[in-house]
This record gives structure tokens, C-alpha cells and sequence, in this order.
């Protein structure tokens, strides 16, 4: 009896320093000291212990500390899984759902991920209630998908405090309800989720679910834009070309705003910009540059840029006169329903 009970002291303190070099491991990759996370748990996985499989196919995964490889992360998810750890199930479930190291494969996707989510780990849940809510893998099923992103948000997974402020705002599942939205966005939104943050932003810009306050959608905005997030990043130049939300009229900063939102191919930023080179408004007046950026955000599909852009090829502002250009550009926003456009059709005798 007495050795049974040292045999299984033995085993219980080795289980529990395995687990607690696998911990390690995930506060090195926390830190992006990636080969000191690949120092602990390259051992463990090779004795099969399920979490450092699973850390050390993050590494794999991401190129961190490691090659990128992701047939060998696909593998590593794949034993850390097979052992019904829920972060290696759920891992292999996003592997099969972008199709990275594996072809792609819905079913197998959300397969993987109600594993993980019925072992009660939040990111399975979330992302169990996003393929119910997009029918990606599954039929599309809004009462189940609200029913895997409560749960998710429950456990504080701001992801899923998103996903269902959107399930409120929308009514997909539940009556509509926008002050539930926001206060699902705001839980969000508090963790960093730039997403929820620009979401907020825009709810108290337009006073859907709580009092309009160009103030607060300015401090939001602001939060994301610093994140990057491009449709922010647009609205603060907004605010600052109409000199809303406490912030000074300023049409300058407004252009350095729209600016870093353009780089990032945000059409209506594109646009924005362009007006305010257009009219020399906040930078030098360049029409040229005007045009380009017309033609970036019309080439996207943009309404109001192809019909700014008609504008440039019309007066040949920037560009050399070009009627049959103008009278395109004019026609690809009509199509649209642009009113503005079918005006200057109309006033062109174009039909």
C-alpha cells in the first residue's frame, strides 16, 4: 500500500511539473520569447503531452522561433486534439476551417470546434456560433449561434461580446435591440476588441442604443484608430474636418487621418482624400493626386468616387478632358443608384 501511494505521489508531482513547464512555455510565447517557449515544450510534445503540442504547433503555425511549417502545426494540433485537450481541438478546427496545412473542410471545422466548445473553452464556443451564425459547415441556425456566443461571452471572450452586440443590433435570433448591442459592444470594446471599439464609436455618432455624443464616439474612434483600424481612422478625420466631438476643426490633421486610412485601401477614405486635394484643402492642391486616388476607391466600386471621378475626366481637372471616360465613370455610379451620377448623365444627353 505504502508503494501505490509513493508510485502515485511520484506520478501526480512529474504530472504537474510536466503541466507547469507547458504554462512556462505559453508565458515565454506570451512575451515573443519564442525560443524559450520552443526550449519547453519541445520536450514535452515529445513525450505526447498534449498542451506543449499544442504550443509548439503555435510556433510551427506562425514561423515563430521555428520554420513555418503548417502540415507539422496540423499534426501537432492534430495529437494535442486526439488527447481531448480543447485548445488543440480547437485549433485544429480553425486549420481545417482556412484550409492551412489540411485542404479546407467546414464540417471537419466545426466538428473540432463543438469539441472544444462542449469542454466548456470559450474560443471553441465563439467560434462554433460563428459558423451556425454564417452556415459555414453547418446549416445556418441564428438560435444556436446565439446560444454558443452567450456562452462565449459569459466567460468575457470579447470576440464573442462582438459577435453578439452584432446578433442585437441586427435581430438574428432575438428581437432587435440596440441598447443590448452597445452593451455588449462596450464589454468588448473595454478589453481592446477594436472591432467592438469602432462599433461603439459609431453608436454613440448616431445615437443608436444610447445618447448621441460626438465626444464619446471621438474617444472610441480614437481608441481604434490607434489600433489601426481604418474605418476609425476615417471618422476621426471626420470630426476633425467638421471640428466635432471636442476635437479643434482641423483640416490638416483631418488629411493625416484619412491618410493612414487610404494606405489601407479603405475606399471611402480614398475618397475623402482625394476631395481634399482636390479643393487644396488641409495639403497642397494637386488634382493629379486627386484623380488617383478617385480612380483607387472607383476601381472598388465606389459610388461617389467613380461619379468624382467622371467629374475630373469631364473638366479635365487633373487629367486630360476625356468625355467618353467621364460619361463611364458616371454610368458605373449610376448603376448604383447614385443620383448625383444620373443627374450629370442627364445633363450629357448620355443615356
Amino acid at each position: 500500500m505504502k508503494l501505490k501511494v509513493a508510485i502515485l505521489a511520484v506520478g501526480l508531482a512529474f504530472s504537474l511539473a510536466t503541466y507547469a513547464h507547458a504554462d512556462d512555455g505559453m508565458v515565454a510565447f506570451d512575451k515573443g520569447e519564442y525560443e524559450t517557449a520552443l526550449k519547453y515544450w519541445q520536450p514535452l510534445a515529445d513525450k505526447g503531452e498534449a498542451a506543449a503540442q499544442y504550443g509548439l504547433g503555435l510556433l510551427y503555425e506562425g514561423g515563430t522561433g521555428v520554420d513555418q511549417d503548417a502540415a507539422k502545426a496540423l499534426d501537432l494540433y492534430r495529437k494535442s486534439a486526439d488527447q481531448g485537450y480543447a485548445l488543440g481541438q480547437n485549433a485544429l478546427g480553425h486549420m481545417y476551417q482556412i484550409g492551412l496545412g489540411v485542404e479546407e473542410d467546414p464540417a471537419q471545422a466545426v466538428a473540432w470546434f463543438r469539441k472544444a466548445a462542449d469542454q466548456g473553452l470559450a474560443k471553441g464556443q465563439r467560434n462554433l456560433g460563428f459558423m451556425y451564425s454564417n452556415g459555414i459547415g453547418v446549416e445556418e441556425d441564428d438560435a444556436q449561434a446565439l446560444t454558443w456566443f452567450s456562452k462565449a461571452a459569459d466567460q468575457n471572450d470579447a470576440w464573442a461580446q462582438y459577435y453578439l452586440g452584432n446578433v442585437y443590433l441586427n435581430g438574428y435570433g432575438v428581437e432587435q435591440d440596440d441598447a443590448q448591442a452597445v452593451t455588449w459592444y462596450r464589454k468588448a470594446a473595454e478589453q481592446d476588441n477594436v472591432e467592438a471599439q469602432n462599433a461603439l464609436g459609431l453608436s454613440y455618432e448616431l445615437g443608436n442604443g444610447v445618447s448621441q455624443s460626438d465626444e464619446d464616439a471621438a474617444i472610441w474612434y480614437r481608441k481604434a484608430a490607434e489600433q489601426g483600424d481604418a474605418r476609425s481612422q476615417m471618422s476621426i478625420g471626420n470630426m476633425y474636418l467638421e471640428g466635432r466631438g471636442g476635437l479643434p476643426e482641423d483640416a490638416a490633421q483631418a488629411v493625416e487621418w484619412y491618410r493612414k486610412s487610404a494606405d489601407q485601401g479603405y475606399d471611402v477614405a480614398q475618397d475623402n482624400l482625394g476631395l481634399q486635394y482636390a479643393a487644396g484643402n488641409g495639403v497642397s492642391k494637386d488634382e493629379a493626386q486627386a484623380v488617383t486616388l478617385f480612380q483607387m476607391a472607383a476601381e472598388q466600386g465606389y459610388a461617389k468616387s467613380q461619379y468624382n471621378l467622371g467629374v475630373m475626366y469631364n473638366l479635365g481637372l487633373g487629367v486630360a478632358q476625356d468625355t467618353d471616360q467621364a460619361i463611364y465613370w458616371w454610368r458605373q455610379a449610376a448603376d448604383q443608384d447614385l443620383e448625383s451620377a444620373k443627374e450629370a448623365l442627364d445633363a450629357a444627353g448620355a443615356k
